[in-house]
C-alpha cells in the first residue's frame, strides 16, 4: 500500500516533510518520493501523517460510565467480553494503535490482546498487565487489582500475573480516588514489596507500572525500580530527582481527574468527586514541576475512568500541551516516547523503514493545532499494521 502525496511526522526534527509512505508486509518499507511500486494507493494530498498514538494507561474493558470503574456490581462475563471488542474497535478508531491496559477485572485485557493478535477483533496492539498487584484493602482491590501483603506475596504475585499472560505489571504504590475508604495521600506497599515486584518482572522482560500518588509512593516505587510513575500527583523535588536520576517516566493522565472533579452532575459517586476535587491543581502542578525539571513523560489517559472513553483517549495529548508541551513535544510524548516507554521502539511509535506501518492520516496539521487529533472529522483514515481499518480512508 502507498500512501501518496501528503506529508509524515519526522520525530527527531519534530516536523513534517513532504513524500509517500510505502508499507509492506505490514511494515513501513520506504519514506520519500517512491516511484515505480507496484501497490495500491491511497491519495493523501493535503494530508498530515503521524505514527499510531499510543496510550500507555488505560482500562479497556470499562466504557467510562460514571459508577463502571468501582468495586461496585458488574455486568455478567460475557457481556463485559463483548463490551471490550467494541472498546477496541472505537480506540482504533480515534488513532489509537498501541494500548497498554493496567488492570482488567477477569484479566479481560489479556484476552483481548490474543483475540487481536489472532485477527478476530480489529482493535490496536495491546500490551496486557492482567490484574494489578494491590496490598489488602488497597487501591483498586475488588475489581482491577488482586491483594498480596509481604514481598514474597507479591513476588508469586507477579508471578502468577505473568504465567496468566500479562505482558507488563501494574503495582500499587499509593491509595488513589476511585476506590472508597482509601485515600490518596497514602502510600501502599513498602519499598520492599515493590521491590520484589519489579524484580519478578524485570527477570521476565516485563516493564513495570506503579500508580503512585502520594509522595512516599512514589519515592518508594522509584526506588524499587518502576518504569513509570502513573499519576505522580504529589511530586516533591526529590522525587522529581530520583526520576531523572533512574529515567523514571511519568505518565500524568491529566484526563482521569479533570473529568472525576468536573463530574458532580453526570452521576460520579460523591466520594471520587470529592477526592477528585482534592487532587486536580496539586497534579498539575506536580506534571508542570516536572517538566521543567527534564522528567520523561509519556501519554496516558486512564480510560475507562469516568466519563474518560474509549476512543477519545487524544484529549490527554491536548491537555500534556496545554500545561508544558511544545504540540512537537506533545506528539512525540503520544508516539515515540510512549514506545521507548513500552519497550516497542523497535515495533513501533515513528515513522521509519523497518517499524510497523501505524499510521494516522490527518487532514489538519497537529504542530499548528494539536486539538485537531481529538476531532474525529479531521482523522482522515488509520492504519494498523500496513492495513486501512474500519470505514476510513480511500483508493485510487
Amino acid at each position: 500500500m502507498l500512501l501518496r502525496g501528503g506529508a509524515f511526522f519526522e520525530s527527531e526534527t519534530r516536523t513534517f516533510v513532504r513524500g509517500d509512505v510505502l508499507c509492506a508486509d505490514g511494515r513501513i518499507a520506504a519514506l520519500g518520493d517512491v516511484e515505480g511500486a507496484e501497490a495500491e494507493t491511497i491519495d493523501c494530498e493535503g494530508e498530515y501523517l503521524i505514527p499510531g498514538l499510543i496510550d500507555c494507561h488505560v482500562h479497556v474493558s470499562s466504557s467510562g460510565d460514571p459508577a463502571e470503574l468501582t468495586p461496585g456490581p458488574r455486568l455478567p462475563l460475557a457481556r463485559r467480553a463483548w463490551r471490550t471488542g467494541e472498546h477496541a474497535r472505537a480506540t482504533l478508531s480515534g488513532g489509537v494503535t498501541t494500548i497498554r491496559d493496567l488492570g482488567a477485572a477477569d484479566r479481560l485485557n489479556v484476552a483481548l490482546a490474543a483475540a487481536v493478535e489472532a485477527g478476530e477483533v480489529e482493535g490496536p496492539r495491546v500490551v496486557a498487565a492482567g490484574m494489578g498487584v494491590t496490598m489488602s484493602g488497597g487501591h483498586g482491590h475488588g475489581f482491577i487489582a488482586r491483594e498480596a501483603d509481604g514481598p514474597d506475596e507479591v513476588r508469586k504475585a507477579v508471578r502468577e500475573e505473568i504465567r496468566e499472560g500479562a505482558t507488563a505489571i501494574k503495582l500499587f504504590a499509593s491509595g488513589g480516588v476511585l476506590t472508597p475508604g482509601v485515600n490518596p495521600r497514602s502510600p501502599a506497599f513498602t519499598r520492599e514489596e515493590l521491590a520484589a515486584g519489579v524484580e519478578e518482572a524485570t527477570k521476565a522482560f516485563r516493564t513495570v507500572a506503579a500508580h503512585a500518588q502520594s509522595t512516599e509512593g512514589i519515592k518508594n516505587a522509584v526506588a524499587a525500580g518502576v518504569s513509570s510513575i502513573e499519576h505522580g500527583v504529589w511530586l516533591d523535588e526529590e522525587a522529581i530527582a530520583m526520576m531523572i536520576e533512574r529515567g523514571t517516566y511519568l505518565v500524568p493522565t491529566l484526563t482521569a481527574p479533570y473529568h472525576i472533579a468536573n463530574g458532580a452532575d453526570a452521576g460520579i459517586p460523591a466520594y471520587a468527586v470529592e477526592k477528585g476535587e482534592l487532587v486536580l491543581e496539586d497534579h498539575i502542578a506536580s506534571y508542570e514541576a516536572a517538566l521543567a525539571a527534564g522528567v520523561l513523560v509519556a501519554m496516558g489517559t486512564d480510560q475507562g475512568t469516568p466519563l474518560n472513553r474509549p476512543g477519545e483517549n487524544a484529549q490527554e495529548a491536548v491537555r500534556m500541551a496545554e500545561h508544558g508541551l511544545s504540540p512537537g513535544a506533545a506528539l512525540l510524548a503520544a508516539t515515540g516516547w510512549a514506545a521507548d516507554l513500552l519497550d516497542l521502539a523497535e515495533e513501533t511509535g515513528r515513522l521509519r523503514v523497518g517499524l510497523a506501518a501505524d499510521i494516522v492520516r490527518l487532514s489538519e496539521d497537529p504542530l499548528a493545532d494539536i486539538r485537531c487529533l481529538t476531532r474525529r472529522e479531521a482523522i482522515a483514515g488509520v492504519v494498523r499494521g500496513g492495513a486501512v481499518t474500519g470505514d476510513t480512508g480511500g483508493t485510487e
